[in-house]
């Protein structure tokens, strides 16, 4: 017997497919060479730039 799915029910499964596949590319992505994705790891790549080149940073 075939089920059938209800359209919110397929947008959901779409979406955790896309997420899984997002992650896992995601995953493949050397860590120094991923962009920052929230303000800490921005602020910390930038204060760990700023002390390799010794600038002061408050």
């Amino acid at each position: 017997m075939t089920r059938t799915i209800t359209p919110g029910e397929a947008h959901r499964r779409l979406g955790q497919h896309l997420l899984a596949i997002v992650r896992e590319q995601d995953a493949r992505i050397p860590a120094g060479r991923r962009a920052p994705r929230t303000v800490a790891e921005m602020r910390a790549r930038l204060a760990a730039a700023g002390a390799i080149h010794g600038e002061v940073t408050a």
